[in-house]
């Protein structure tokens, strides 16, 4: 492993054999005492997220919304890689469990390490993005455990105005709008190449 033990080297290997060799990302972030808490609180029971960017019709990409969100927030879906879980187990699993499609192609478009600072303490988090097309099965708002509320399709083109949508996230949660804004930052930049 590298990086703080959350990469493991053969994984990636593997997967870029796979699916594709990714960009890899790294970035310092100031935060705040709730997305510390959050992601330190996560990091016991997950080393990661898949982020799921799903294509639809038209060059269109998926966002979802759960209940708990501002009003207006839309994201792409994630998935928590739990510990001994690999990347690639996650990344199917999550598809199903947030959307209800079975199956896709998949292609591994990068590798986001976060390091997350406030004060004086400090805590890694990493997102694998993969681009997920030739889906199998239906589009649908799964069980209440993922407490997703809503769908919808965007351009492509569209994704910073999402990642500042994010950004304009109130307190307290402002740091975590700013740091999931990133993977959308980081998304459109790998499909607009």
């Amino acid at each position: 492993m590298d990086e703080l033990n959350t990469i493991n080297a053969r994984e990636i290997t593997y997967l870029s054999a796979a699916y594709g060799i990714p960009v890899r990302r790294k970035i310092e972030v100031e935060g705040d005492d709730y997305l510390l808490t959050t992601r330190r609180s996560r990091s016991k029971s997950i080393r990661g997220e898949v982020v799921l960017i799903i294509e639809r019709p038209n060059n269109c990409v998926l966002l979802h919304r759960k209940g708990w969100y501002e009003r207006g927030v839309y994201r792409l879906p994630t998935g928590g890689i739990k510990l001994g879980e690999d990347v690639e187990h996650t990344l199917y699993r999550e598809l199903e469990e947030e959307t209800g499609f079975h199956d896709a192609t998949g292609r591994f478009l990068g590798i986001l390490n976060c390091c997350i600072t406030f004060r004086s303490d400090s805590s890694q988090f990493v997102s694998y993005l993969f681009y997920l097309s030739n889906l199998k099965g239906s589009l649908q708002i799964p069980n209440s455990k993922e407490d997703i509320s809503d769908f919808r399709g965007i351009p492509i083109s569209e994704l910073p105005a999402v990642a500042e949508n994010l950004r304009g996230v109130p307190a307290p949660r402002t740091s975590w709008g700013e740091w999931r804004a990133l993977a959308h930052d980081f998304a459109y930049e790998l499909l607009s190449e």
